[in-house]
């Protein structure tokens, strides 16, 4: 137990004795562009189209409603959820699926639910509470189920021509035209339709005769039963995935190219994403190194889990929240390999001289999510480009009328990181109607690069990835100065 404590213990980071909180500041004091060219502010009198029904539509609807501000929702599937909704053709929902965090930071508006609800939300109660809140805030009837957005051009006048299709079975499916202010997307990126697969070793696997799929297919244990499964990754949906299956399969393996920390999902009774929310104000140092010994009391060494300990720091990539895997690895459930490097002949073969060769049925790649969102990058960008692109992770960098809800990683749930990102949307729209002269500057200035918002925390993550203390602070700082 010596030698694996030694072996084990964090590396060594630089000390941080407090965290920035001027990044709005910052981006006042960078020089104004040397050619700044203004973009177009919206024309009035028209609704704001909002493109999705989940959390984050559904937040911005209630803050348009809320400051009576007209808008139209569209959404693809026959009610409100997302992909919360497991009917809906391109979840990722799964059976068992909960919150990863809990309800004291995941919920939608201004506040947690209200009655009876468990720390970590099932799936089914989620979407409950969705429609609840959409009808609580009589939303349901602005909202066009059944549509998809297609496309969208800018009229001469300013306003935005939107292709939308109708999608529903009882529908003739005919295209059509509306017009409008301005469009907010809330398309969100877990879902079906953006699940990202190493093509090649997911054709080898295929190849070989094994069953593929993305953890965002994954429904039920039962499909699994009695099969050999690979899981290739070690993230929330592969440890959770893993620890759900393994008492069906034959066997269960993980493939981990690069270790993560993993931590315990409760402390004491205490929701862990809730005690780093409830102890923000203390330097990050601090907090790290006794989320690193809570760590260590509940979990132990990486090496007895039969993976290697990570060589970053706790909270330079995202940390990993146990909800069953560590016990799966420690009662031989799940097995845990190196890197997959190839499939042949029904058989995954790994990294490691150490890990022979295993026969599969199965593989299930868990390895995360692409980002694309309408009228913005084009395709193939990577999450960086997406994210400089959108000045304060939401304002289109040339067009005035185009706004995105898009989806944020944070040390907490991002549902009310949506209600904050549509204030400062529904600052922007207030004050333009005023015409302030900070607005007027705001547009000028939208492809001055954003400050850093990841504080000092995922310093090996895309920019996406952010501490919710500091960008809070900033939108709230942004909607101030637009109305002086």
């Amino acid at each position: 137990m010596a030698f694996d404590t030694v072996a084990s213990s964090p590396p060594k980071t630089k000390k941080t004795t407090a965290r920035p909180r001027s990044v709005f500041a910052k981006w006042l004091a960078t020089p104004d562009p040397a050619s700044p060219s203004e973009a177009t502010p919206t024309v009035p009198g028209l609704p704001i189209l909002v493109v999705g029904a989940g959390p984050a539509g559904l937040s911005g609807m209630a803050a348009l409603a809320k400051q009576g501000i007209d808008f139209v929702g569209v959404e693809s599937h026959r009610q409100v959820g997302g992909i919360w909704d497991i009917s809906n053709p391109i979840s990722s929902a799964y059976e068992g699926l909960r919150t990863v965090t809990s309800r004291f930071t995941t919920f939608v508006g201004e506040s947690p639910a209200a009655g009876d609800v468990p720390n970590f939300i099932p799936h089914e109660q989620a979407f409950e509470q969705f429609k609840a809140f959409a009808q609580s805030h009589r939303l349901v009837d602005k909202i066009k189920f059944e549509t998809s957005f297609v496309d969208a051009r800018k009229s001469e006048a300013g306003t935005w021509q939107v292709k939308l299709r109708p999608t529903g079975a009882d529908h003739d499916k005919q295209e059509y035209e509306q017009e409008f202010r301005g469009i907010i997307f809330a398309t969100g990126s877990h879902n079906q339709k953006h699940g990202r697969m190493p093509v090649e070793l997911a054709a080898q696997a295929r190849d070989a005769g094994i069953e593929v799929l993305h953890s965002s297919e994954y429904k039920t244990p039962e499909r699994f039963a009695g099969k050999r499964v690979l899981i290739v990754g070690l993230g929330d949906s592969a440890s959770d995935i893993a620890a759900k299956i393994c008492s069906t399969t034959a066997r269960t393996i993980l493939g981990v190219r690069t270790p993560p920390w993993l931590i315990p999902q409760v402390v004491m009774g205490v929701p862990v994403d809730k005690l780093g929310h409830d102890t923000n104000w203390l330097p990050n140092w601090y907090r790290d190194g006794s989320l690193h010994m809570i760590r260590w009391a509940y979990i132990g060494g990486h090496r007895r889990l039969g993976m290697s300990s990570p060589k970053h720091g706790l909270h330079d990539k995202m940390a990993i929240l146990d909800r069953g895997i560590v016990a799966a690895i420690r009662s031989g459930g799940v097995v845990v390999r190196s890197n997959v490097t190839g499939f042949a002949d029904g058989v995954a073969n790994f990294a490691s001289e150490e890990h022979a060769a295993e026969p599969i049925d199965a593989v299930i790649f868990a390895t995360g999510f692409s980002r694309s969102y309408p009228l913005l990058c084009q395709p193939g960008a990577s999450e960086n480009e997406i994210a400089d692109a959108l000045s304060f992770r939401i304002f289109h960098p040339t067009e005035a009328g185009l706004f995105y809800l898009a989806e944020t990683i944070g040390l907490r749930s991002c549902w009310p990181i949506f209600t904050e990102q549509t204030n400062a949307i529904v600052a922007y729209l207030q004050n333009e109607e005023c015409g302030t002269s900070n607005l007027r500057r705001f547009n000028q200035r939208r492809q001055v690069e954003t400050p850093p918002l990841q504080g000092a925390i995922y310093s090996m993550c895309d920019r996406f990835h952010l501490d919710y203390e500091i960008y809070t602070s900033c939108l709230r700082d942004f909607s101030a100065w637009l109305a002086e």
